[in-house]
């Protein structure tokens, strides 16, 4: 490919994030990049080797490939493309800031090829930029099996977890049970005691882990049933805060709770509404660093709705992070790219459980500023 692309000087082109006509479209894309249900890479040209190079990855291209943000970026579209595709008519509309659709196949980060329909246009603005927006759309084909397959595993992983998980697990919380409770006599040292104690706790967070799993399955049927009573919100947030005293004592973090006086009961599922407020504090626990604080608060809105709302101020979620969080494919996915989250299925639970009690929850955070998750209970509710 003799042809030489009409580039950005050197310079201009490494520095490309601060020109403003960049900054002012990416302000769009920000807004929109990560919520449409396409998927999509952002391509620059390098002005040496004369090629196409990836700069961002929405996540819904993150999800059909398996390639994540970090290990795509600044590498060449050319090496992700299967060598029977068309690439001399990518390279033609790219060396003359055309658009162009074509048939691609393209290669996943477990080497399958996933054939795909591809859309490139050059970015309106600056006519000396080369940069490009590819949109990618799987085949109905390919989705069709996508999805029953998805389906299929993740049934059997199900079934499996309902009774080659729970059965053995079972069996070590009643065995660390009885040796911590030294129920058949004195068991000699006391650090004995305390390493069943260990296992006993490890076991039963790994219990509570599998039920909210199958549980989170269950909220997706219309057999799902709410088990009502009448709930003081006030006793249940500060029963949930003092859950996570300890935690919070050792990360150096305050955890408090803010109510509003004589707030009314609440009819709802104690439990799985328990459950769904401590997954919120354990995950702002989780990423509010040492000195840090987090705010459970309760009150009501201009409506007279209930809302519940447990605010930090942590690292904060991008964009791609928050829509990574609502998306019913990442149950089993890192959300924030961080060993320490764990599996992703909270806040996909908890926004099924509210929408059971016909409310919502919604998310507001920006990086380095916080997060505050609010639970939007409905005035009908409170007695």
């Amino acid at each position: 490919m003799g042809t030489s692309f009409t580039n950005l000087d050197e310079s201009a082109a490494i520095n490309i994030a601060t020109h403003p006509r960049y900054v002012d479209e990416n302000g769009l894309f920000n807004v929109v990049f990560n919520e449409v249900s396409e998927a999509i890479i952002l391509l620059s040209i390098d002005p040496e080797k004369d090629i196409p190079i990836i700069n961002d990855i929405n996540y819904h291209f993150e999800m059909i490939t398996g390639h994540s943000f970090h290990s795509i970026r600044r590498k060449p579209l050319f090496d992700f493309l299967h060598k029977n595709t068309e690439q001399h008519i990518i390279y033609d509309a790219l060396k003359n800031r055309k658009s162009a659709f074509i048939n691609c196949n393209f290669i996943c980060s477990n080497q399958q090829i996933l054939k795909m329909n591809m859309t490139v246009r050059p970015y309106n603005g600056d006519k000396t930029a080369s940069r490009f927006i590819c949109v990618f759309r799987v085949t109905k084909d390919n989705i069709q099996l996508k999805d029953e397959a998805a389906r299929d595993i993740k049934q059997k992983l199900l079934a499996a977890m309902h009774h080659n998980f729970k059965t053995p697990l079972n069996g070590i919380l009643g065995y660390s049970e009885v040796i911590m409770s030294e129920m058949l006599g004195p068991i000699g040292k006391n650090t004995y005691k305390e390493y069943a104690s260990d296992i006993h706790g490890a076991g039963k967070e790994l219990l509570e882990l599998i039920d909210s799993l199958l549980e989170l399955k269950e909220l997706e049927t219309t057999e799902f049933e709410l088990y009502e009573e009448n709930i003081d919100l006030v006793d249940m947030l500060k029963d949930c805060v003092n859950k996570y005293k300890n935690a919070a004592i050792k990360k150096d973090v305050i955890v408090e709770v803010s109510y509003v006086l004589n707030f009314p009961d609440f009819k709802g599922d104690r439990t799985r509404l328990q459950k769904s407020i401590e997954s919120v504090i354990d995950n702002a626990l989780k990423f509010t660093s040492k000195g840090g604080k987090i705010v459970v608060g309760l009150s009501r809105d201009e409506n007279g709705n209930c809302v519940i709302s447990i605010k930090d101020n942590g690292k904060g979620m991008t964009p791609q992070e928050i829509a990574k969080a609502f998306s019913d494919d990442t149950q089993l996915d890192n959300i924030y790219s961080d060993p320490s989250t764990g599996i992703g299925f909270g806040i996909s639970f908890v926004q099924k459980l509210i929408e059971k009690h016909g409310g919502s929850l919604s998310i507001i955070s920006a990086p380095g500023e916080g997060t505050n998750v609010n639970l939007n209970l409905p005035e009908n509710r409170l007695l």
